[in-house]
């Protein structure tokens, strides 16, 4: 069963690309260690057009398991969210972890 980790933030104004490009490159390591697929969402409606969603879709738990795992110790990993921190362009709001009842 498929498992999907959400989290919402909520980008700085005039920071957009900069929080773009991080996930370009977060995304790309998630792949690595397991993801199936990517996805990086900025409210159209509903919610204020600051405010987007980073979604991890893994095949199962076991992958997303080994990929939260491997976090702990990957170096490309740990080195983004250093320099993440030093000046962060978003603020993560939310987070969800859910299972694909369908898939």
């Amino acid at each position: 069963m498929k498992v999907t980790h959400a989290t919402q933030w909520q980008v700085k104004m005039g920071r957009q690309g900069d929080f773009l490009a991080i996930n370009k490159r977060a995304a790309a390591i998630h792949k690595r260690l397991g993801a199936s697929e990517i996805k990086l969402l900025a409210a159209l409606a509903g919610a204020p057009q600051t405010q987007w969603t980073y979604v991890m879709i893994f095949p199962d738990e076991m992958t997303f398991g080994s990929a939260m795992s491997a976090m702990d110790t990957d170096e490309e990993w740990l080195a983004l969210g250093a320099e993440f921190s030093v000046d962060p362009p978003a603020e993560a709001t939310n987070s969800m972890l859910a299972r694909d009842l369908l898939s």
